[in-house]
C-alpha cells in the first residue's frame, strides 16, 4: 500500500476509490413507503349463542390484528360481538376512516347471503324468522360503501363462508321476501377502482375451519402478509397456494381486484444508512486497535448484513480474535467490533475496508473505511474515546429528561409531543423505538414510525402522535433507547383525551365524530358554548368543532346564530351538519319552513352515508314530503340508517310496518323494530311499545308494562309519553282514576310540544262547563294545540280549530290577554295582523310557546 504525505492527495485518492466501490453496489428496487393513515376493522365471531360455534375466528382475528398493527394499521377489533357490539365496533371504525390512505376489513365468523347481498352475523343472532336479517345482522355493503368514500384504497378479507346453519329460508329485504338461495357461502362482490375483495374460498363455496388454532386462510394470511416487500397480489397468490395445499384442494381462495397502485403490508424502507467515507487513525505498531467505525442502520431497525468486499493490503483485520477474510459476512453491529493489527506497518500507510450493507428487502448500500497508520494516533483514539464518553453521558442525561406525560387531543390530527431538542454533542447518535402505542399513529415529521424503527437525533423533536378514536383514558407508552449503546431507556406516556367541546356537544352517530355523543336534551349550553368556542379558536381547521358549536347554540336557544354556524360547518365538509341544517328547514327554525329545501339538503348527507340524513331523506321519499314519492328507495334508506343504529329510523320503520303505511301491515315486523330501539334505550321505542302493550296489539295486553314504558320514556324527555300516562289516569286504565295526575301529565306533554296532549287537556277543561276559568284554560290549550299542529302530527282536520271555535269569546279574550302578558310590546307588534280572534289566539299561543321553549333540536 502506498504512503501519502499530503492530505489533499490522500483525500483525492480516497474519493476515487470510494466512487469505484460505490459503482459496484448491489441494485435495489424502489418501493413505496408507508404514507398516510392505515385503518383496519378486524372482527372475529366464534362463540354463537344459538348458531353453531366456530373454533377459530376469535383466535384468527387476534393474530390478524397483531399482524396489521405491525404493518402500520390503526386497528379497531371486535371479538365475539353481539348486534349492538358489532354496531358500536363498526361505528368506531367508520369514525377512524376519514381521509385514510388505506382502509381494511377482515371478518371471520358466520356470514349469510340474501338477495345477492352479504351480511355479517353477530353472536346473538338466531335467524329463525323472516324478520331477523334486517334486525340481527350487519350488511357488509354498508361498511364498504362508507369506506369507499373516505379512503383511497379498500381491502376486504372475508373468512366467513361456512355452511348455512340458519333455520329460516326466506328473509325480508326491504319490500321483498328474499330466499337464502341454494348457493353456499357468500355472494361475489365486484370491486370498484381502488378496491380489492378477497374471499377465503370461491364465492358460493364453503371455507374450512381446519384442525389447528387458526383457519387455513388466516394462518396463511398472517404468514404471508408479514413477509416484507411483498406486493399484495403476490401475497394473495401465495395464500391461495398455501390454502390449496393445506386443504388438499378442497378450498380455493379467490379475490377480485381493481387496485390502481401497488400495495405492500410491510413496504421496504429507504436503503440502509451508511457513512460512505469514514477515516480512522491507528497507532503505529499496535497489535489490537479497536476501529471506531460508525455502524449502519435503517429506519425500520431491520437486521442488516455486512459483506466485506475489500480488506487492507497491509496489517491484519480481525473480529473476536479471529482473522477476517475478504468476502466475509457479519451482522452490521459487528463492524464496531473490528480490530486492526498495525505491527510492521509504516506510519503514513493507508488501508481501505470496502463493504456492502444489505437489508432483508434486497437493498444494499456501500461504505468505505480508510485506516491511516499514524505515530500519534493513540492520542487521537484516546481523545475519540473521551468524546464518546462525554457523548454517552450527554445522551443519558437527555434521555432522563424525557419521561413525562404528554396529553394528546383526539380527533385534531397529529399532536406534537414537544420533546426537547437533542444536544449537539449527541447529534450523531441514533435511537431505537423499543415500545410503541398499539393504537394511534406515531410520526417523525411525515414519516410513520413503527416498533423497532430507528430515529435520528433530529427526529426526536419532530415526533407527533395521533391518538386513535375511542382511546380516551388509555395511556400509551413510547420507549426510546440509544441504538448500539448500553444506556437505560426512557419512556414517554401519551394520554389521549377528548376536547371539552366533544365531551359536551358531540352528536350521536356522527361518523366524523370521536365519541358516542349526546342527545340535544343532554347538552348543558353554558358548558358547551364555552368549550366549543375555545375549540373553534384552537382548531379552526376542524369542521367538527364548528358543527358542535352550532349544537351548543341551538341548546342555548340562539337558533339564528346556530343556523349560520351549522351552515358554515356544512360548507367546511362536516357531513352531520347537513342533516342538522335539513332539520332546521323542516321545522322552520330561523328560516321559513320548507320541506322541499329540507329534502334537497338531506339528500346530500344521504349520499355520504350519514345515518341521520339517510333517515331524513328516506322518510321524505317514503311519504313524498318535499320530494317526489319513492317508497322503495325511501324504505331502503331508512333501513340503512337503522343498520347504523339510528333509533329514529327503527321507530319509523316500526310505525310503517305496524300500521301498514304504503305496505301491507305486519305487526310482528313492526314490533321487532320497536324492540331494536328499546335495546338501545330509545325513548321513542319505549313509548311506541307502551302503546302496543296498552292495546294488546300483537302481544298480550299488559297495562303495568305499558305504564312502566311510558314513565321511562317521559323521564327521558319524550314529548308524547306524558299524554299516554295522562290518558291512563284520566280513564282509570290500569290505574285508579286521578284527574289531577291526568292534568299534570297532559300539561307536561303540551309544553313539550305534543299536539294531542294540548288537545286532550283542552277537552278536560272544556268539560267543566260550570267553571268560567276552565273555559279560559280550554281556550289556552286548544289554541296551543292548533299552534303545534304540523304535518305528521296525525290530525289533518285540526280538531283543535273546531274546539276553539266552539268556546265563548269571553273565554278566548281572557286567554289572549294572558298570552299577551308574556310578551313585550315590540313582540306583540311583530305578530301578523288578523281580524279573527281565533287566529289571533293561535298566533299568540305559538309566539309564547316559542319564546318559552324554542328547542327545535330536541325531538
Amino acid at each position: 500500500m502506498p504512503k501519502f504525505h499530503h492530505a489533499k492527495r490522500l483525500c483525492a485518492y480516497l474519493l476515487i476509490v470510494a466512487a469505484m466501490l460505490l459503482s459496484i453496489g448491489t441494485a435495489f428496487a424502489a418501493v413505496t413507503e408507508v404514507s398516510g393513515r392505515r385503518v383496519a376493522l378486524v372482527i372475529g365471531n366464534s362463540v354463537y349463542k344459538t348458531l353453531p360455534s366456530l373454533p377459530n375466528p376469535a383466535n384468527d382475528v387476534e393474530e390478524v390484528a397483531s399482524t396489521l398493527r405491525a404493518a402500520g394499521f390503526d386497528v379497531t377489533i371486535g371479538v365475539n360481538v353481539d348486534r349492538i357490539g358489532l354496531e358500536d365496533t363498526v361505528r368506531r371504525f367508520l369514525r377512524s376512516t376519514s381521509n385514510a390512505e388505506a382502509g381494511l376489513i377482515y371478518y371471520s365468523g358466520h356470514g349469510i347471503q340474501v338477495g345477492g347481498q352479504n351480511f355479517l352475523v353477530p353472536v346473538d343472532a338466531t335467524l329463525e324468522t323472516p324478520y331477523d336479517v334486517e334486525t340481527q345482522t350487519m350488511p357488509l355493503d354498508l361498511i364498504l360503501n362508507h369506506l369507499k368514500q373516505n379512503s383511497r384504497v379498500q381491502l376486504i378479507f372475508l373468512d366467513a363462508c361456512r355452511n348455512n346453519p340458519f333455520n329460516a329460508q326466506k328473509f325480508w329485504m326491504a319490500e321483498k321476501l328474499e330466499p337464502v338461495g341454494a348457493t353456499r357461502g357468500l355472494a361475489r362482490i365486484d370491486s370498484d377502482l381502488g378496491s380489492l375483495i378477497a374471499f377465503s374460498t370461491e364465492p358460493g363455496q364453503v371455507a374450512l375451519d381446519g384442525t389447528g388454532a387458526l383457519s387455513p386462510y388466516s394462518e396463511s394470511f398472517i404468514k404471508r402478509a408479514s413477509e416484507p416487500n411483498k406486493e399484495i397480489r403476490q401475497v394473495l397468490t401465495d395464500v391461495r397456494r398455501d390454502v390449496i395445499a393445506m386443504t388438499n384442494g378442497k378450498q380455493v381462495p379467490w379475490e377480485n381486484s381493481s387496485l390502481m397502485d401497488s400495495f405492500y403490508f410491510i413496504p421496504a424502507p429507504p436503503p440502509p444508512s451508511v457513512e460512505s467515507m469514514q477515516q480512522v487513525s491507528v497507532p503505529e505498531g499496535a497489535a489490537t486497535t479497536k476501529l471506531p467505525i460508525a455502524p449502519p442502520h435503517d429506519e425500520t431497525g431491520s437486521a442488516l448484513l455486512v459483506t466485506l468486499n475489500q480488506l487492507p493490503k497491509t496489517g491484519k483485520l480481525s473480529f473476536d480474535g479471529k482473522p477476517v477474510e475478504q468476502g466475509a459476512k457479519m451482522p452490521a453491529a459487528a463492524l464496531t467490533g473490528l480490530t486492526y493489527d498495525s505491527s510492521g506497518v509504516a506510519a503514513g500507510t493507508v488501508g481501505l475496508i470496502g463493504y456492502t450493507v444489505s437489508d432483508p428487502y434486497g437493498q444494499a448500500t456501500q461504505g468505505v473505511v480508510a485506516i491511516t497508520v499514524s505515530a500519534d494516533a493513540g492520542a487521537k483514539l484516546a481523545q475519540l474515546e473521551q468524546e464518546k464518553q462525554v457523548r454517552l453521558a450527554d445522551a443519558d442525561a437527555y434521555l432522563k429528561t424525557l419521561p413525562r406525560d404528554v396529553s394528546t387531543t383526539i380527533g385534531v390530527g397529529p399532536v406534537e409531543a414537544s420533546l426537547p431538542v437533542v444536544p449537539a454533542s449527541v447529534a450523531e447518535m441514533t435511537f431505537k423505538v423499543a415500545a410503541l402505542p398499539d393504537k394511534g399513529t406515531l410520526r417523525a415529521g411525515d414519516r410513520v414510525i413503527g416498533l423497532g424503527h430507528v430515529l435520528e437525533s433530529a427526529d426526536i423533536s419532530t415526533l407527533s402522535y395521533e391518538p386513535g378514536i375511542g382511546t380516551e383514558n388509555q395511556p400509551f407508552a413510547l420507549t426510546l433507547k440509544a441504538a448500539n449503546e448500553d444506556l437505560p431507556p426512557a419512556t414517554v406516556t401519551f394520554k389521549p383525551v377528548l376536547d371539552a367541546c366533544d365531551t359536551s356537544a358531540a352528536a350521536p352517530l356522527d361518523l366524523q365524530g370521536v365519541t358516542s355523543g349526546k342527545l340535544p336534551n343532554e347538552i348543558d349550553p353554558d358548558d358547551a358554548l364555552t368549550a366549543c368556542t375555545n375549540a373553534v379558536k384552537a382548531y379552526p381547521e376542524v369542521a367538527r368543532f364548528v358543527y358542535e358549536l352550532g349544537r351548543a347554540q341551538l341548546a342555548n336557544r340562539d337558533t339564528k346564530t346556530a343556523f349560520a354556524t351549522i351552515k358554515k360547518a356544512m360548507d367546511a365538509g362536516h357531513v352531520r351538519a347537513i342533516s342538522e341544517l335539513s332539520a332546521l328547514y323542516l321545522v322552520g327554525a330561523s328560516v321559513p319552513a320548507n320541506a322541499g329545501k329540507s329534502s334537497e339538503i338531506a339528500a346530500l348527507g344521504a349520499k355520504k352515508g350519514d345515518p341521520y340524513a339517510l333517515y331524513a331523506y328516506g322518510k321524505s321519499l317514503y311519504y313524498g314530503r318535499g320530494a317526489k314519492a319513492d317508497q322503495q328507495v325511501g324504505l331502503r334508506l331508512m333501513l340503512q340508517a337503522a343498520d347504523l343504529g339510528h333509533t329514529y329510523a327503527m321507530n319509523e320503520l316500526g310505525y310503517i310496518f305496524l300500521n301498514g303505511i304504503n305496505v301491507p301491515p305486519d305487526v310482528e315486523r313492526g314490533i321487532r323494530f320497536y324492540e331494536s330501539g328499546l335495546k338501545r334505550d330509545d325513548i321513542y321505542s319505549m313509548n311506541s311499545l307502551g302503546m302496543i302493550y296498552r292495546a294488546g296489539k300483537g302481544v298480550p295486553q299488559d297495562l303495568d308494562k305499558a305504564l312502566e314504558l311510558f314513565r321511562k320514556a317521559a323521564e327521558g324527555g319524550q314529548p308524547y309519553a306524558p299524554r299516554n300516562i295522562g290518558l291512563m289516569y284520566r280513564d282509570g286504565l290500569g290505574v285508579s282514576k286521578d284527574e289531577a295526575a291526568a292534568i299534570s301529565w297532559l300539561e307536561m306533554g303540551a309544553e313539550r310540544g305534543d299536539y294531542w296532549s294540548a288537545l286532550e287537556r283542552g277537552r278536560m277543561a272544556k268539560g267543566d262547563v260550570s267553571n268560567a276559568q276552565s273555559q279560559v284554560t280550554a281556550a289556552h290549550y286548544f289554541a296551543l294545540a292548533s299552534a303545534l299542529n304540523m304535518p305528521g302530527t296525525g290530525d289533518p282536520k285540526k280538531q283543535s280549530d273546531k274546539e276553539l271555535a266552539s268556546l265563548p269569546n269571553t273565554a278566548k279574550k281572557k286567554a289572549a290577554e294572558a298570552f299577551s302578558g308574556e310578551m313585550t310590546a315590540q313582540e306583540l307588534k311583530a305578530l301578523p295582523k288578523t281580524k279573527s280572534l281565533n287566529e289571533r289566539l293561535v298566533l299568540l299561543a305559538k309566539a309564547t310557546w316559542v319564546k318559552r321553549n324554542p328547542r327545535y333540536d330536541l325531538f
